[in-house]
Order: C-alpha cells, then sequence, then structure tokens
C-alpha cells in the first residue's frame, strides 16, 4: 500500500537524518508537514511534497 503521510520517524529514515532534525525542518513555514490531534499530537509529512521539499534544499545547497 502506498502511503500519502509518513511519521517523522519514517521521514527520518528516509532522508538519512535524526528524528530530532525532522522535527527542527518542521518548524519551517514551508516544511510540508501537520500536527494532528491536541497536545502532544502526531506529525505527518506528505511523501511527494517531502521528496520535492528535500529536492529543492539540496538544489539550494542549504547547510554546507
Amino acid at each position: 500500500m502506498l502511503k500519502l503521510c509518513i511519521t517523522v520517524e519514517d521521514a527520518a529514515e528516509m532522508a538519512s537524518v535524526s528524528d530530532e532534525q525532522i522535527r527542527e525542518w518542521a518548524k519551517d513555514i514551508d516544511f510540508p508537514s501537520m500536527k494532528i490531534g491536541r497536545r502532544g499530537g502526531k506529525r505527518l509529512i506528505h511523501v511527494d511534497a517531502f521528496n520535492e521539499w528535500l529536492r529543492k534544499r539540496c538544489e539550494m545547497r542549504v547547510g554546507e
């Protein structure tokens, strides 16, 4: 089954970074995620938008 959204942990594994790095990126307004639930809820990340967001960041060479 193809997923539309993934968790922070799944995104971290896909991008080969830590969960903490994903949470830090999620603070950016352009990061493709949404928080569901109340306090302590879960953050979901749209897979296609996440891949596109990573591609753009690589092109900009952010973080070097």
